[in-house]
């Protein structure tokens, strides 16, 4: 009998999947598209099952088998337990499935004596904050109750400016007509369109030609991310002031926007120096999926 665990990471755009033995070396991977259950609940189950099928395939009945998943949007699973023991007996495993930035916090922690704030600017916005044994989260709550510091959030400013600009001068200045001519519309009405027939992930794309524009000299793009910035890094501070242990400190940033849009990243260090001033750095492009393996040693060890 052998022991392994497999670990999930699954977003907006593409799932990560990868097999572990009990020591932590990695066996085989596989990738397939979103598990984000917000987006079309039925297509991301079917992607998940397809990872977990190749996962699995070689796996036998007699082995032990811990399945931890951290998955973006699965508080819009129905039933989760259900879900969980639907998955339990398919694979004859355990499962468990908690957010996508649970795991990412425990890629940076892993099983070391460090407290952690984890920032975390893709496609969305949150921030979690471990000392100890306490986890918290700060912000996170979605598009539509914030995602400040977020590719999207950033999106719908800039659009929104250009709405505003043209209300208050009956024209488009420099930075409006670009963003109408990269969305292919004509108008501010063309911009209400695409908001609303657009996913989310297709709209969060739009921050990619704005820091195309703000690298291309335009002020109000630099300024519209640099804001951005300073969003999480008062988030940031407001997650550190909670800390009850603010030794060993470590602020790990994550997403793509946060780490490879341009002036963002700049603005936000600079923001929190002003605040903090003991603490480590941890910048990453990789998947987080490492950290599922370690959140499923710790609930092993407490099982």
């Amino acid at each position: 009998m052998s022991r392994y665990i497999i670990g999930i990471d699954g977003g907006g755009t593409k799932t990560l999947g990868i097999l572990y033995d009990i020591s932590g070396n990695e066996i085989k991977r596989y990738i397939a598209g979103f598990t984000n259950f917000n987006i079309n609940y039925e297509q991301a189950e079917i992607n998940l099952i397809e990872v977990l099928d190749f996962l699995t395939q070689d796996i036998n009945q007699e082995d032990e088998l811990y399945i931890q998943m951290g998955i973006s949007g699965y508080s819009k699973i129905k039933k989760r337990d259900e879900f969980e023991l639907k998955l339990g007996d398919k694979y004859h495993a355990e499962v468990s499935i908690e957010s996508d930035a649970l795991i990412a916090l425990y890629d940076v922690k892993k099983d070391l004596d460090v407290n952690v704030i984890l920032v975390i600017g893709g496609t969305g916005s949150v921030l979690m904050y471990s000392d100890q044994e306490r986890l918290e989260q700060v912000g996170g709550f979605g598009h539509l109750l914030g995602d400040e510091g977020s590719a999207y959030h950033l999106s719908i400013q800039a659009l929104k400016d250009v709405i505003r600009t043209y209300e208050e001068t009956n024209t488009y200045d420099d930075f409006g007509k670009a963003i109408l001519k990269h969305l292919n519309v004509k108008d501010q009405y063309g911009i209400r369109d695409f908001v609303y027939g657009k996913d989310k992930p297709t709209i969060a794309n739009t921050a990619i030609f704005i820091s195309k524009l703000a690298l291309d000299g335009y002020e109000k793009a630099k300024n519209l991310i640099e804001e951005e910035g300073r969003q999480l890094a008062r988030q940031t501070v407001r997650a550190y002031l909670k800390l009850k242990n603010k030794n060993k400190l470590i602020i790990a940033l994550r997403g793509g926007f946060l780490t490879r849009a341009p002036f963002i990243k700049d603005t936000y260090i600079n923001e929190i120096k002003m605040s903090i001033k003991d603490f480590e750095l941890s910048e990453s492009d990789d998947s987080p999926v490492k950290g599922a393996y370690y959140l499923s040693l710790l609930k092993l060890k407490k099982g």
